[in-house]
């Protein structure tokens, strides 16, 4: 399954939200919290065996699947 599904899986499980465009403010549109991202953190560092530097936690990572996905490519690819 590509990084972008598991991610979007992932957030509809942990909101029970569909999201419809991937570059959407997921904090804007009401569907994350700051909670939520401390879970996203546990799901990316274990399923794809990373560890998310204190840094990289941020809204331009973590507000929109986009973000998401390019913040677990970039780590796999350090």
């Amino acid at each position: 399954m590509m990084i972008e599904k598991k991610v979007e899986a992932y957030i509809k499980e942990l909101t029970n939200e569909d999201i419809l465009d991937h570059s959407m403010n997921l904090f804007e549109a009401g569907i994350l919290t700051s909670l939520h991202v401390l879970d996203l953190i546990s799901f990316i560092e274990g399923t794809f065996d990373l560890e998310i530097p204190v840094d990289e936690i941020s809204m331009n990572s973590f507000g929109s699947v986009d973000g998401i996905v390019n913040l677990i490519e970039k780590l796999i690819k350090a």
